[in-house]
């Protein structure tokens, strides 16, 4: 999705043609893994994290390309809308220092956008969703990123649904939005982590990191205030689901699995996920001079197909294939100690979780998934299985299980937690103070977007972690 196309519209032609491409490219794809041709040593880790801009009022500021020009570096890309921009972080060898390099890399980079930023008279955010945005601020001829990609995938999407695309969260408040574009994707901000696995331990690590997503969503939401309504602890999740939902009427009747989804089933094999890729019609048929085992328009085409625990194929330096996992079910924020802290807990709780390869499929994925979105609703109060089938409030799994879990993965596989990381989230989650509870105790108090996001960065300067923010 990063990359951009130049093509105004597509033909049936284009279809048929990317079609053909994607057929020859997974076939490559099954000979790989039939002939395991992948790296079966090395462990990476790396990031993407995306960015919300602001005006001195707190309001959102129009400015990611003005910002990119005065930065000036090829790791920081645009997003779908102009108050967005995305760090795409370097990846990192396990060993010992591998938290103390991600964090040095992530704040030069950050402190980098920042000094940008302020040049364009903007403020650089970590927020799952920033709390100032209202309806306005979601018109497309006005905030959205004028590249030909997004003009595409807007119009893509509306074509496939045709029907305005629907977004209904109910929480402590109830929000129902209808609209004719994709803007209401730029509502959620998130936190990527890309772990590199060995071939033989990917399969284990995927089922490890459906566990780790819904474990997560009880110990890091931040986006609970969706344009001054009270939705869900983690709201990202159910607005990203169906701000890219590309179903139309009768598909949603048939019960056709969206896009955006927690996964189908536990599998045998990583290419499981890629051939049920041809289960989504392409989004952006671009077709490109690229040989077959550049694998172009198989990861093109897997690009726009939002599973929260991603499979990857890539090429090393050497030119070796690869295989890693895009975790996206982390939002932003609120600050860089705490998205260090969720990076080496969703790390730790991975690693620590495949100890238990056995037990991670026992639970019905149906009742995994269940789990999943009832945590993004609430958050450390929800009531959810454990791996052993037993049903525990999240908020005891956190601390009698996944922490001390996290804490063993660090140390099998070798990494130091120098920081005090999982320190940070045990706190966090023994307080009840995660981004989205302060949030709503500011709203409560002030019902103000604006100053909201205004006090909310005060606090975020400073770089404590959230449970220890003034109230």
């Amino acid at each position: 999705m990063g990359e951009e196309i130049n093509q105004e519209q597509f033909y049936q032609d284009d279809y048929e043609r990317f079609d053909q491409r994607l057929q020859l490219e997974t076939a490559k794809l099954r000979e790989l893994f039939a002939e395991r041709a992948f790296d079966n040593r090395s462990r990476m880790l790396g990031y993407e994290l995306e960015l919300c801009l602001t005006d001195s009022h707190g309001n959102p500021s129009k400015t990611n390309t003005e910002v990119l020009e005065t930065a000036a570096n090829p790791l920081f890309t645009t997003e779908l809308a102009r108050f967005n921009l995305e760090i795409n972080g370097n990846p990192f060898a396990y060993s010992e220092q591998l938290f103390s390099q991600i964090e040095t890399d992530l704040g030069n980079l950050y402190a980098e956008a920042e000094a940008a930023a302020h040049s364009c008279h903007a403020e650089t955010g970590l927020f799952g969703v920033l709390p100032c945005l209202q309806a306005e601020h979601l018109d497309s001829d006005e905030y959205m990123t004028r590249l030909p990609r997004y003009a595409l995938l807007n119009q893509q999407v509306l074509n496939m649904r045709g029907q305005p695309v629907h977004l209904e969260l109910h929480g402590k408040d109830d929000l129902v939005i209808d609209r004719n574009d994709v803007m209401l994707e730029a509502l959620a901000t998130s936190l990527q982590i890309h772990m590199q696995c060995p071939f033989d331990d990917i399969v284990p690590s995927y089922h490890a990191a459906l566990w780790a997503s819904m474990l997560l969503l009880g110990a890091v939401p931040n986006s609970p205030l969706v344009m001054g309504t009270r939705c869900w602890q983690e709201s990202r999740i159910g607005i990203f689901k169906q701000a890219v939902d590309t179903r139309n009427a009768q598909e949603i009747r048939d019960k056709i699995i969206p896009r955006v989804h927690f996964g189908k089933g536990y599998i045998a094999s990583l290419l499981d996920l890629f051939e049920d890729n041809f289960y989504y019609s392409p989004i952006l048929p671009a077709v490109a001079d690229k040989p077959v085992d550049a694998l172009h328009h198989l990861s093109l085409h897997n690009g726009t197909i939002w599973r929260w625990v991603r499979p990857v194929v890539d090429r090393n330096k050497t030119g070796e294939y690869h295989l890693r996992l895009e975790l996206r079910v982390v939002p932003s924020g609120p600050t860089l100690i705490d998205t260090l802290a969720n990076t080496v807990f969703f790390v730790g709780l991975c690693e620590g979780l495949k100890s238990y390869a056995e037990d991670l499929t026992r639970v019905d994925f149906s009742a995994l998934e269940r789990d999943f979105y009832s945590a993004a609703r609430e958050g450390m109060y929800a009531r959810v299985h454990w791996i052993d089938g037993t049903q525990q409030d999240l908020k005891s799994i956190l601390l009698q299980q996944a922490i001390p879990i996290a804490r063993r993965g660090l140390q099998q596989t070798g990494l130091l937690d120098s920081g005090g990381w999982l320190d940070i989230i045990e706190a966090r989650v023994h307080s009840e103070r995660t981004g989205s509870e302060w949030i709503l105790q500011h709203w409560q108090q002030h019902a103000d977007g604006a100053m909201l996001v205004r006090d909310y960065l005060d606090q975020a300067r400073q770089n404590k972690p959230v449970h220890l923010w003034s109230r």
